[in-house]
């Protein structure tokens, strides 16, 4: 299973998805470190580790998905 994170500079937080959220764009669009953007990981260990090193104060878990 795939999991997604969303990091959200501007709020101050990441958010982990499942790789079947919603919330998951169709298309992934430009990610930069100052704004942010959605990272595909191959599992759920290196997702939470990338949420931790993501330079934020809110780690949050999707809501929709419940990963």
């Amino acid at each position: 299973m795939t999991y997604w994170i969303h990091i959200q500079r501007s709020l101050d937080r990441v958010v982990l998805h499942r790789e079947r959220c919603l919330e998951i764009p169709s298309t992934i669009g430009r990610a930069d470190f100052w704004e942010g953007g959605w990272y595909e990981y191959p599992d759920k260990e290196s997702a939470l580790e990338a949420m931790e090193n993501a330079g934020t104060s809110r780690l949050v878990h999707c809501s929709l998905c419940k990963p």
